[in-house]
């Protein structure tokens, strides 16, 4: 069965999430050897920016030119153990390992490419295949977000706060024309400072008192 783009994105979009991104595909043939040719499978290997989709057609036993869609595989890429394109010229295999939504999955298919990709059943299909390989290994590669870093015993680090500085206040103008007179400085924890002590007038001064006089 040849899979054209247009087929690709109709089937894909009754697959993917809302807002998964497809990043890679390609068609695979999977006939192990000691089924003597009675299990003949093609698989649509999906990747996205999430996860890995095996969407698996058969062959009837009783019509064998007729295929159906038998199921669908996701495999997050957290679960996704390998994948990797195998094989020298022209003869490609791609091996797919890890567990899914039906239970483990160990797949060693063959990357059809036809006469020089003349009759392949995908356009660019070894190609399509080494960036599905591309994505594995970019997911792999990505870091993982770590635990918080422990302090002083515990899991989430402690954070102090300091208190805000003081703000000063800005120095007041007086209207042009006028001397500027700094007040009195403030007494101890900000009372009225203290009044001079009263001395008394010199003698003969003006204002001041005569001074007593002697009785003899």
């Amino acid at each position: 069965m040849f899979f054209s783009d247009l087929h690709v994105q109709i089937l894909s979009r009754g697959i993917l999430n809302p807002g998964e991104q497809l990043v890679g595909q390609t068609v695979t043939s999977y006939m192990p050897w000691w089924a003597f040719g009675f299990i003949r499978r093609q698989y649509l290997v999906l990747a996205t920016d999430q996860r890995l989709i095996l969407v698996d057609h058969r062959y009837s036993f009783l019509q064998p030119l007729e295929q159906r869609l038998h199921q669908v595989d996701s495999i997050a890429w957290s679960n996704v153990q390998e994948v990797k394109v195998k094989g020298l010229f022209m003869k490609k295999k791609l091996r797919v390992r890890g567990v899914g939504e039906n239970g483990p999955v160990s797949l060693t298919m063959l990357i059809p490419n036809g006469f020089f990709g003349l009759f392949a059943p995908m356009k660019n299909n070894i190609p399509g295949a080494k960036t599905v390989e591309a994505a594995f290994q970019g997911n792999q590669a990505a870091p993982a977000l770590g635990a918080p870093v422990s302090q002083n015993g515990y899991g989430a680090p402690q954070i102090s706060y300091a208190p805000p500085a003081p703000q000063l206040a800005a120095p007041q103008q007086n209207a042009p024309g006028y001397a500027s007179v700094p007040p009195q400085a403030p007494g101890q924890y900000g009372a009225a400072p203290a009044p001079a002590p009263f001395a008394p007038p010199p003698a003969g001064a003006p204002g001041s008192y005569p001074p007593p006089r002697t009785w003899s």
